[in-house]
């Protein structure tokens, strides 16, 4: 099944990653983003057929669908730059009931971004990986945004947000950068006190980066 298979191939690109083998953890998650398309065609396709067999007054009992919990793994990733926030998203099959997979695929895309983005730190940055790890973020981040009810969603919102601001940060594109970590401050605030415990560290860290990453020309500029 692509869904068991995506899981697999996430959480061992995951294990790569941990290891600083990026090429293979990239490959991994590449591979889970592929069997994950295809798993959500299938379903969009099975709704289809469920709803016009409903529609025909079919009573049939349907399947239930698989659905994966969505976690931030046990070990944050060691990097030199503490304004990243590294800890992957493993993923866990469930026997709950689901009607879409829009956090797990964008769990797979936030993993894959995160693989590009620290490769990008152990080797000479160049604009090519770095851009793909900023599209990876933003498509990460505008699926988790769209399902942003669900608490899954809130590491992948926080991560993508803060890692967008570093990144264009690091490229000394201080505006977008700012407008990149004004949603965050927004997006935390927002949570208020409905935050997850699995991602109390995140926020924490996403505040002292909204803080700590300001653009440097800001206060000449007001001079």
């Amino acid at each position: 099944m692509n869904m068991q298979s995506a899981v697999t191939r996430n959480n061992r690109g995951i294990a790569f990653l941990e290891k600083g083998v990026h090429e293979e953890a990239l490959l991994e998650f590449k591979a889970a983003a592929q069997l994950m398309y295809s798993f959500t065609q299938e379903l969009k396709k099975k709704h289809l057929n469920d709803s016009a067999e409903s529609d025909c007054g079919s009573q049939e009992d349907q399947p239930r669908e698989s659905f994966t919990e969505c976690i931030p793994s046990e070990r944050t990733i060691y990097t030199e730059n503490s304004f990243i926030c590294s800890t992957p998203i493993i993923m866990l099959n469930s026997d709950e009931p689901s009607t879409a997979c829009t956090i797990e695929s964008a769990s797979i895309l936030l993993n894959m971004a995160l693989c590009y983005h620290l490769n990008s730190m152990r080797t000479n940055p160049m604009q090519g990986v770095l851009q793909n790890a900023i599209n990876l973020y933003e498509m990460a981040y505008g699926l988790a945004i769209q399902v942003h009810e669900d608490v899954r969603s809130q590491k992948i919102i926080m991560t993508a947000l803060n890692n967008l601001g570093q990144l264009n940060y690091e490229l000394g594109e201080f505006e977008t950068a700012q407008l990149y970590l004004n949603d965050l401050s927004t997006y935390i605030n927002y949570l208020g006190e409905d935050v997850e415990k699995a991602v109390l560290g995140d926020l924490h860290e996403c505040m002292l980066n909204c803080l700590v990453l300001k653009n440097p020309h800001a206060g000449a500029a007001a001079a």
